[in-house]
């Protein structure tokens, strides 16, 4: 499947107290703002996937109240050896193994053997000689508990700069959890922003993934605490992720999880595109990209490498403020990006860059979520 991408401007993420997002929207300067990605299709979001490096995102070590169990499986039958490092949140290694995986057959291990009875969370690394598979069980030792035993399914490494929460629940009453685990070794911020919906921007966060551990953070802190559903992205300056959404409720007698997919652009996908869409940040009133745009904008440079095509890289704002400043801003941000492209060796004579302020909207500039879709960049072959 084919994907066709657009740059578009939201609001900047420098900061993200409540009183700074109040006093940013009262800004005449908001309609050239931070790039935020709409997705069109999910070409290559994979769930579980074979490999030979697996992660699992969250696992429990509590021998009173949980059984957990790690399934190994076998692909194409060629066995394999299997080794396992467990850390726990902060990424402090708590245990190893070494296992043999039988041709076309599975691995069923408990977490507690390999960290000595710990009571903790933390992740696992699995790295085996050939394709695997894996899963994560866990189950619930008191009878009454039994609607809590849950199943997810492994990550494959090498992991993602960008993710997508497909779903989540900002609820007093439902316990809702995304986890974000480090893939790399390398740890790294995490940006997040949540929206609603109807894709307008409810609250946004920026954490610190310890390496080779996890950050989990609840919705509904950074929502303004107010009941709603809706999604999330993450996006990072470069290091490798994966996550998972988990939602429990004492009254509804359920727990669920869920893997988040990758949503980075994949150069494979864009090559032949008319028109190319990625996240790309800015400092707010201002034209230096942010770190954590570098990997989208590298996808983008390698993309237009393989191809002999000139693109223009153009620059629009919704009907916000004043027409020339805006138009202006957005010519020198576009500016920005030619630059970096040409850092990451495009040829400057295949990027000709124009600012077209408000012009030529998407959608009406009739509330924020529309100019929100409007406030963006467009590669365009030419």
């Amino acid at each position: 499947m084919r994907m066709s991408v657009i740059l578009s401007y939201s609001i900047d993420t420098s900061q993200i107290t409540s009183q700074w997002r109040k006093n940013v929207l009262k800004h005449k300067r908001l309609s050239i703002g931070l790039f935020v990605m709409t997705v069109l299709c999910a070409a290559n979001m994979a769930w579980s996937q074979a490999g030979r490096e697996l992660v699992i995102n969250h696992f429990v070590s509590d021998p009173k109240i949980i059984e957990g169990h790690i399934v190994i499986a076998d692909v194409g039958g060629a066995g394999s050896v299997v080794t396992l490092k467990f850390y726990d949140d902060k990424g402090n290694l708590m245990g190893n193994g070494k296992e043999t995986l039988p041709s076309n057959g599975k691995l069923n291990l408990n977490p507690e053997k390999y960290v000595k009875g710990t009571v903790m969370t933390g992740t696992v690394h699995i790295s085996a000689t050939s394709n695997v598979t894996g899963q994560y069980w866990q189950f619930y030792k008191k009878a009454t508990d039994g609607w809590r035993n849950i199943a997810v399914p492994a990550a494959a490494k090498p992991g993602y700069t960008k993710l997508v929460c497909q779903h989540f629940v900002s609820d007093p009453e439902v316990e809702t959890y995304i986890v974000i685990a480090d893939a790399s070794g390398q740890g790294g911020s995490a940006y997040l922003e949540f929206y609603s919906d109807k894709g307008e921007l409810a609250g946004q966060q920026v954490v610190n993934v310890p390496p080779n551990g996890k950050y989990s953070v609840q919705p509904y802190n950074f929502v303004g605490r107010k009941k709603m559903t809706g999604t999330a992205h993450i996006q990072t300056d470069g290091n490798l992720i994966t996550g998972e959404y988990w939602q429990v409720t004492e009254k509804g007698k359920y727990q669920v999880a869920h893997m988040m997919q990758g949503a980075a652009p994949v150069v494979e996908e864009i090559v032949e595109e008319p028109l190319i869409r990625v996240m790309v940040n800015f400092d707010f009133d201002s034209d230096k990209i942010q770190k954590r745009s570098y990997a989208d904008l590298s996808s983008v440079a390698d993309a237009m490498k393989r191809t002999g095509s000139r693109y223009e890289i153009g620059g629009y704002t919704d009907d916000k403020g004043d027409d020339e400043y805006n138009r202006k801003l957005s010519e020198r941000r576009a500016n920005s990006v030619k630059e970096y492209l040409i850092k990451q060796g495009v040829s400057a004579d295949k990027l000709l860059t124009v600012g077209y302020g408000e012009g030529n909207p998407l959608l009406p500039n009739t509330s924020d979520a529309n100019r929100a879709i409007n406030r963006r960049v467009e590669f365009k072959k030419m």
